[in-house]
């Protein structure tokens, strides 16, 4: 069986064929710097889960299911260059954000020249269903940005508050993707149930791995700068954990929540404590669970889902 890389090769091209069409680069810094932006690497985990469920479906939907794709990656796209804004972030995929580089007002317009861009592409699908998902999803996304907020330099949050979070912040676009991309391809609600369930727990173990990642990885592996979640006051699974285990550290967050001052202190404890380790367990139960989800799907699309939740466990950026 081919892998992944090359299943997915020919697929990808026609996406960002969608992309260049719609987006049109043309000199202007939006419309470039869209473009660009779409062409800077990612691993394009998105199009490939609304190509995967769209393959369970009739090639007479298949032209639906790739523009949905198109457009999924352009709403992920949107809501990195508007998380760059809100985070103050210097870095994106190792290249500075469109808001070091162009200034606040040129990334509001390009994350919303995306957003717009991505309901263009996929204004002409007759399916009321899809178009209910859609914009309800889109909503539920800018609620998990504003939810942020409530619960930074919360040292009181709850584990519960902490998955909430990252189901809006992560997940849910992962289980648009699938979902969406079953929608498209006209799949019934039993296989759209199990693929949206698996959907779910790939997003929730991706945040997660990302949330350890921040304390273990370089800022060269991971693209932007480490530690940076604790540094502004968002408090993930690892300190979640930690917090809840050791009342020494329980303090000390409690003081920084506080002061805002020495997040240094905070960042050693936790490297030496199991904290990331008892994390990235919680990790592989989603993504064990996830592959009970898909256990009796046809192939290769099982192959393939299956073979994007071993690549999540050894995730290293």
């Amino acid at each position: 069986m081919k892998s992944l890389k090359k299943f997915m090769a020919g697929e990808l091209t026609r996406v960002k064929k969608i992309v260049k069409e719609e987006l049109k680069p043309n000199g202007t810094i939006v419309n470039d710097k869209s473009f660009e932006l779409f062409n800077s690497g990612g691993k394009k985990l998105r199009p490939m889960f609304t190509i995967l469920a769209g393959k369970l479906g009739g090639e007479e939907h298949y032209n639906d299911v790739l523009k949905t794709s198109a457009s999924l990656e352009l709403l992920h796209m949107a809501t990195l260059v508007h998380d760059d804004i809100i985070d103050d972030s210097e870095l994106r995929r190792g290249k500075p954000t469109v808001f070091y580089e162009e200034g606040y007002f040129q990334a509001v317009n390009t994350g919303n020249y995306l957003l717009s861009s991505a309901l263009q592409i996929v204004s002409k699908i007759n399916n009321p269903a899809f178009h209910a998902v859609y914009s309800s999803g889109i909503r539920e996304i800018v609620k998990g940005e504003l939810v942020q907020f409530d619960t930074q330099f919360d040292a009181a949050q709850t584990l519960d508050d902490y998955f909430k979070k990252i189901y809006r912040k992560t997940a849910l676009l992962i289980v648009l993707s699938i979902e969406l991309g079953a929608h498209a391809a006209k799949l019934d609600a039993e296989l759209m149930e199990k693929l949206r369930t698996y959907g779910y727990h790939i997003g929730m173990s991706f945040q997660i791995i990302d949330d350890c990642l921040d304390f273990t990885g370089s800022t060269k592996t991971l693209g932007k700068p480490n530690y940076s979640d604790i540094k502004n006051g968002h408090y993930t699974l690892p300190v979640l954990l930690l917090r809840d285990s050791d009342s020494e550290f329980k303090s000390m967050l409690e003081q920084f929540s506080l002061t805002k001052e020495n997040p240094g202190a905070l960042i050693d404890y936790i490297l030496k404590s199991d904290a990331v380790d008892r994390a990235l367990a919680v990790s592989t139960e989603h993504l064990e669970l996830a592959e009970v989800e898909i256990s009796n799907i046809d192939e290769p699309v099982r192959h393939y889902l299956t073979e994007i939740a071993g690549m999540l466990k050894n995730r290293r950026n």
